[in-house]
């Protein structure tokens, strides 16, 4: 396990929540800390891939892919394995081996003329799983777009963050993007900092040109930026899944009461055994059994089963140590 970072770089970090883009200039001056000081510690943190910044396109709006929940029981001596595997998969955004009831989890979004190919056949065929369940997801209750860990105060957030916040992703209507809007989400993806400069060229653009169009797709909310570090580095190792089965009149009670906690990381609403699964990051073990145990919420919750997250192998398209 990692050692977490000292207060002013778990700051730092933080910041590049908000903003995966912001400037050290703004990021420094949210914070009240030297410009050089944040500069260098930032510089470090990315330089190292201790963090890294991930820009991401809305999958369903300019790539018509749907979203899906994909777990399963693995042969003991398969999980991680199994995992790996997953983890390789183009279609995979995040992919953890668990304790239990469950192994393997996957979160990934696919192109909805490769679904019944993927889920009937390659997924149905693999070895590696005892069993496997596809969960369709429904609704996002939060991403890691929207994932505030309460490091930062509310007027140092504001102070730092230049885009307006919209949903992400959002379930409308797929969108047209022309030559030179794919070459800057290619571009920002490989390089979530590049500079407009950068993005220009790839683009073909003139760097004015680049940076307005890289503005307008933010506010559409059809690309955006992830910090990507492991959250035991400010404070938060412990790692959870939780499965919670709920009757149908209760979800949006549980899924609100669940939306303002920042110990969660991610939640979602999908089709099948359960109605709401969700990934939460916690400082301690006591934390988490308070969790599962006298949480409010958990007077709408029929049953509910829960997994040590054992192992990250991928997380926002980023494959880690694999």
């Amino acid at each position: 396990m990692p050692e977490p970072l000292d207060g002013l770089d778990r700051r730092i970090v933080a910041g590049l929540m908000v903003d995966g883009r912001a400037t050290w200039a703004a990021i420094a001056t949210a914070l009240d800390e030297p410009e050089r000081t944040v500069a260098r510690r930032g510089s470090r943190l990315l330089d190292a891939g201790i963090v890294r910044i991930r820009a991401m396109a809305d999958p369903h709006r300019t790539a018509d892919s749907d979203p899906f929940i994909v777990h399963g029981r693995c042969k003991p001596d398969s999980v991680l394995g199994t995992a790996v595997d997953m983890a390789h998969r183009p279609e995979s955004v995040t992919v953890y081996a668990l304790s239990g009831p469950q192994h393997c989890y996957a979160d990934l979004w696919c192109p909805r003329e490769q679904q019944a190919r993927l889920f009937l056949q390659e997924l149905a065929s693999r070895s590696g799983f005892v069993d496997i369940s596809v969960s369709p997801v429904l609704e996002y209750i939060r991403t890691l777009h929207d994932w505030d860990p309460g490091v930062l105060s509310a007027d140092e957030r504001a102070a730092i963050d230049p885009v307006p916040h919209v949903r992400w992703p959002q379930f409308t209507a797929p969108v047209a993007l022309d030559r030179e809007d794919r070459a800057i989400i290619r571009a920002a993806t490989d390089n979530g900092r590049a500079s407009f400069e950068e993005l220009a060229r790839m683009a073909g653009i003139s760097e004015q040109t680049a940076r307005r169009r890289l503005d307008k797709l933010r506010l559409a909310g059809l690309l955006t930026f992830r910090t990507v570090f492991d959250p035991g580095l400010i404070g938060l190792p412990v790692a959870a899944l939780l499965w919670i089965r709920t009757r149908p009149a209760s979800v949006s009670a549980v899924a609100a009461q669940l939306a303002h906690e920042p110990y969660l990381r991610y939640a979602a609403i999908v089709m099948g055994d359960y109605q709401i699964v969700a990934d939460v990051r916690l400082p301690s073990k006591e934390a988490l059994r308070e969790l599962v145990l006298a949480a409010p919420w958990l007077d709408h919750v029929d049953y509910m089963e829960s997994s040590l997250i054992l192992e990250t192998l991928k997380q926002s398209q980023i494959l880690l140590h694999w």
